[in-house]
Order: structure tokens, then C-alpha cells, then sequence
């Protein structure tokens, strides 16, 4: 049994069919249907039971189906180990991140280009709660910014700093009178929160419910910028975490902080502890977690 063999039974059986499984592959049906038959064959028991139209695993099937998607996975993360050993200086830096900590993260990007002109950054949104670990574990990403606090014996989360929540509306608001506002001022005006799937969005009304009041949720938005459009518009208040404001907020606009020890999150720095990072890759967390040893980000 080969890696080639154990791709093809996996391709097969997660397409469930053989010819999708084929074409995913790029290769004939009948030459699929003959390397799992030889497959078959050297291991001595049947994989699939086959009907006219579908099949279903056998117990010997399901066992190498379980090991083999395991072992695949350790094939290909090695395989992008050794490629950044290799590279050494010109790697991919893949980061999982919050909306929030775009401004900060871009100021550390360019300094890191300063000593290692030629890595390259690719960032993508880590917005739900399930793919943060995830896409660390498959190797997705080499870390991840976010507000959880993931507790995995394979995962170091290291804390960078904890941020609270703001209220923001329009500078004629009546809400712009006073340094900070309670939940219950809020619950007289139309809000503006994030998707229910968002751990945010949890927690502000696990916070609402906490205080003993109903929040009129009118807007429900995948991004902050779409809220302050939102706001800028007159049709809500946001509840945004503060260092998404930090120094960008328009002259329209104006935030206080929310008076409520619930609104408040610690954002963390995620990677996997026994995965090989090239020296460029540690660079650049050094960088990340030593600009919050002594710190933390600027307030709105």
C-alpha cells in the first residue's frame, strides 16, 4: 500500500462515488476502480460494499479510511515544513486574524519587511468560533489573532492584551454626553451587532442578559466597517471592540466606553507548539509578542 493508493481510496469515498472521485483526481474511472481493487486485493479484504448506484465502507474500509486521512494529513504537513526549511527567507507568513487588530498587525507587517524583504503575508478572517483551531492543526495558517482562548495540548495561546467595548453613534447623539454608558441606555435605541455564529456578539448579549435588559437588535453585520456605515447613517448604535477605533474614527462619529465589566475580551496569539517554523516565521512572532510585553494598543 502506497500514499498514492491511500489518496485515491480517501478521494473515493469523500466524493462518494466514483466517477466525481475520478475527476477530481484527473484520472479514468476504470484506472480508479483498478487501483482499489489492487488496494483490495493486497490487503485481502474488501474496502467497499457495492451496489448498482452507491457503496458503503466495510469495517476494514472505515479503519483504513480513519488512518489513512491521518496519515495523509501528517504527509502534507510535512511536505510544507520541509518547502519553509527550504525556503528559508522567502516564506509565506499565514496569519488567522480579527478585524480588530488590522491596524496594529499592518505596522508590524512592514517591520518585519524591513529585515526580511522577501517573505510574503497572506491574512485571512478568523471570524468563527470552529475554523481558528482548525486551520492552525491542518497547518492553514502559521498563527492566529483572536479572542479565544484555545485550549489545545498542541496550541500555545499566548495573551497580547485585553480590549473592551465601545458605543458609537453620531456625534449629535444624546448618547454623547457623559464618559461612559450603562447597557440600559443602550436598550432605547436601535443596535447593531454581528452574526450570532460571532463569539462578540455572544458575549455582548450574554452581558445584556446579565444586566437584566433586552437590547434592540435591528442589524446584524459580518464586518465593523459595515457597521459604522450603519452608524454614519443614523439607522443604529455599534458595540465595537475599541481598538478597532483606535485613531480611524470619522469626525461624524463618536464612541464612549460601555460601563460593564462583561465588555471587556483578551486577544490572543495562537500557533502550534509542535510545528517547525523557519527562523523568519519566529521573527515575526517575537515581534508580534514582544509589542505587548510592556503595551498594549492605543484606545479610541
Amino acid at each position: 500500500m502506497d500514499l498514492r493508493q491511500m489518496e485515491y481510496f480517501i478521494k473515493v469515498v469523500s466524493q462518494g462515488s466514483f466517477s466525481k472521485a475520478a475527476a477530481a483526481l484527473h484520472i479514468s474511472q476504470p484506472s480508479l476502480s483498478k487501483s482499489i481493487q489492487n488496494l483490495e486485493r493486497e490487503l485481502g479484504a474488501p474496502l467497499l460494499e457495492r451496489t448498482t448506484r452507491e457503496f458503503r465502507l466495510t469495517d476494514t474500509g472505515s479503519l483504513l479510511y480513519e488512518r489513512a486521512a491521518a496519515i495523509l494529513q501528517q504527509v502534507k504537513m510535512l511536505n510544507e515544513e520541509i518547502r519553509e526549511n527550504i525556503n528559508g527567507d522567502r516564506a509565506e507568513i499565514r496569519i488567522g486574524m480579527i478585524e480588530s487588530a488590522h491596524k496594529w498587525f499592518t505596522a508590524l507587517m512592514a517591520v518585519h519587511r524591513e529585515t526580511y524583504p522577501n517573505n510574503t503575508f497572506t491574512v485571512m478572517d478568523t471570524l468563527y468560533n470552529e475554523t481558528v483551531l482548525d486551520a492552525l492543526l491542518r497547518y492553514d495558517v502559521h498563527a492566529a489573532v483572536t479572542n479565544q482562548e484555545l485550549v489545545n495540548d498542541q496550541v500555545q495561546a499566548v495573551p497580547l492584551y485585553e480590549e473592551r467595548f465601545v458605543a458609537v453613534f453620531p456625534r449629535d447623539h444624546p448618547l454623547s454626553q457623559g464618559e461612559s454608558i450603562r447597557l440600559a441606555d443602550l436598550c432605547k435605541f436601535p443596535l447593531v451587532l454581528g452574526m450570532p455564529s460571532f463569539r462578540t456578539r455572544n458575549q455582548i448579549i450574554s452581558a445584556f442578559s446579565s444586566a437584566g435588559v433586552k437590547p434592540d437588535i435591528q442589524f446584524q453585520i459580518e464586518r465593523f466597517e459595515m457597521a459604522k456605515k450603519l452608524v454614519e447613517q443614523k439607522m443604529g448604535i455599534a458595540l465595537l471592540p475599541e481598538n478597532y477605533l483606535s485613531g480611524d474614527l470619522p469626525p461624524t462619529l463618536s464612541c464612549r466606553l460601555i460601563n460593564d465589566d462583561h465588555l471587556k475580551r483578551t486577544v490572543y496569539f495562537c500557533y502550534v507548539t509542535t510545528r517547525h517554523f523557519p527562523e523568519s516565521v519566529l521573527n515575526f512572532f517575537d515581534l508580534v509578542i514582544g509589542r505587548f510585553r510592556s503595551s498594549s494598543p492605543p484606545a479610541c
